[in-house]
C-alpha cells in the first residue's frame, strides 16, 4: 500500500474557497523538497503550487492539473446529504494501491445547509479496460499472462479490502476499471457514497445468473462473477455481450469462451477466472474466499506464455524446425535399415557363389528363378513399404 498522505496543517497562501482544512492539501509559491523514499504520487499531491482547471467533461465533471507537475485530478460537483459527507471524509484517509484515491473535497455551500454542494476531487484516470481492449485488438496484441495474474490479484486486494468494510462495488463495467499506465496498475473507484441517490446509475455491466431472481443474493459473489467476465474480455480482447443475448446468459456461448481462453492462457488464468465464473452463486467465491484461493495458487508454476504477434510467429518457426528434426529423424532410420538390408543381401550373395563354386556347379544348370537381380528387386520393395510405414506413424 501506499504511505500515509502527510498533510501539513497551516493557514494557506492560497485558499481555495472552504476546502475543508482537515483534508487541505499545502499550496506553496514553489514546490517542497522531496522527501526521501517518498512515494512520487504522494509528493506531487502534496508538493504542488496550483491547482489550474484544464477541461469541462460534462456539466458537473471537469479535469484539473496540479503545477508545476504532469498530475491531473478529476473533478465532480455534485449536492450530498450529512451521511454522503461524511462517508467522503472517511474516502479521503483510504490509502491503496488499486484503489483510486479521493484527494479531498471543496465546500460550495454554507457547511450547515442539510444538503451540501461539494466539488471532490480524486485521481484521474483516462484508460480504462474498454478502451484498452480496442487499442490492443488492433494489432491482436494480447495481454502477458503475468499481467493478467497481477490484475486479478491487485483487484482482489481491493475488494477484499471493500468487503472487510462492508462496502460492495455494484457498478463493474469495462468503463469502470482502469489502468493506471504510469504505475502499471489496474485500479477500480469505490463508488458507494453515491449509491443511495441514484441507484439505478449503479449495477454491473455483467449481471449475475442469480441477480434478476427474487433470491437473497450475496452482492460480493455478484462482484466476482462481473469482474470475471470483465477480465475474461480483457483476455479475448473482445467485450463480452454476445454471452448474454436478450439479456439472459447463453451457456454455449460462455462456453465457446472458456475454450477460446484454455488455448490463451492454459493455467491459473483459466482456473481462476473459471471459478470467478460459476454459474451456481452457491458454490461462487466471495472475495474473501476468493483471495485464499489466489494464495494457494500463486506457487503453481505454469509456462509463460507471450502472446504477441512476435512471439506467434516464433511458436510457428520452433514447431516447423520440430517437424524438419523428426524428418531427418526418419531419413535417418530410412539410411540406417537401407544399408543393413544391402548388407545382408550381399553377405547372402556371396554365400550363394560360394556353394556354387564348392559344389562346381555347371553353367548349363537351369537357372534359379529367385536370381540376384530378382533379390535386389525384393529388397527394394521391402525398403519402400518400410519407408511409409514409418513416415506414415510420425504423421499420425
Amino acid at each position: 500500500m501506499y504511505p500515509e498522505y502527510c498533510v501539513a496543517q497551516r493557514q494557506q497562501p492560497y485558499p481555495l474557497h472552504k476546502i475543508t482544512q482537515s483534508y487541505n492539501p499545502v499550496i506553496q509559491n514553489e514546490p517542497r523538497p522531496r522527501q526521501p523514499n517518498e512515494n512520487p504520487k504522494d509528493y506531487m499531491i502534496t508538493a504542488y503550487t496550483s491547482i489550474n482547471h484544464v477541461i469541462d467533461i460534462s456539466p458537473t465533471s471537469s479535469i484539473y492539473r496540479l503545477d508545476p507537475f504532469a498530475k491531473y485530478l478529476c473533478c465532480w460537483t455534485n449536492t450530498v446529504g450529512p451521511e454522503e459527507v461524511n462517508a467522503i471524509q472517511e474516502r479521503t484517509k483510504w490509502k491503496h494501491p488499486n484503489l483510486v484515491s479521493f484527494i479531498f473535497f471543496e465546500e460550495l455551500s454554507d457547511k450547515f445547509s442539510q444538503n451540501r454542494q461539494l466539488k471532490i476531487f480524486y485521481e484521474y484516470l483516462p484508460l480504462d479496460i474498454k478502451q484498452l481492449i480496442d487499442k490492443r485488438s488492433k494489432t491482436q496484441e494480447y495481454v502477458p499472462e503475468e499481467e493478467i495474474w497481477k490484475m486479478i490479484s491487485g483487484l482482489c486486494e481491493a475488494f477484499v479490502f471493500l468487503q472487510k468494510r462492508g462496502i460492495t462495488h455494484s457498478a463493474l463495467t469495462l468503463e469502470s476499471v482502469y489502468f493506471d499506465e504510469e504505475y502499471l496498475l489496474y485500479r477500480i473507484q469505490d463508488v458507494s457514497p453515491f449509491r443511495a441517490r441514484a441507484p439505478n446509475l449503479f449495477e454491473n455491466q455483467y449481471k449475475s445468473p442469480e441477480s434478476g431472481g427474487n433470491l437473497r443474493v450475496n452482492r460480493f459473489k455478484q462482484d466476482v462473477f462481473g469482474l470475471g467476465m470483465i477480465i475474461l474480455s480483457l483476455c479475448l480482447l473482445k467485450n463480452s455481450d454476445h454471452i448474454f443475448e436478450s439479456g439472459t446468459m447463453n451457456i454455449i456461448n460462455l462456453n465457446d469462451s472458456f475454450e477460446q481462453l484454455k488455448q490463451l492462457y492454459p493455467g491459473r488464468v483459466d482456473s481462476i477466472l473459471k471459478k470467478m465464473l460459476i454459474i451456481d452463486f452457491n458454490q461462487r467465491p466471495d472475495w474473501l474466499e476468493l483471495q485464499q484461493f489466489l494464495i494457494n495458487a500463486k506457487d503453481m508454476q505454469f509456462p509463460n506464455f507471450d502472446l504477441s504477434l512476435a512471439n506467434k510467429s516464433s511458436i510457428l518457426n520452433s514447431s516447423f524446425q520440430l517437424h524438419q528434426q523428426q524428418q531427418q529423424q526418419v531419413q535417418k532410420t530410412f539410411d540406417q535399415l537401407t544399408l543393413s538390408q544391402e548388407n545382408r543381401e550381399i553377405i547372402n550373395t556371396n554365400k550363394l557363389t560360394s556353394s556354387i563354386n564348392n559344389n562346381n556347379a555347371t553353367v548349363n544348370k537351369t537357372p534359379n528363378t529367385d536370381s540376384v537381380d530378382q533379390k535386389l528387386i525384393n529388397l527394394n520393395k521391402r525398403i519402400q513399404e518400410t519407408l511409409s510405414k514409418s513416415l506414415n506413424k510420425n504423421i499420425r
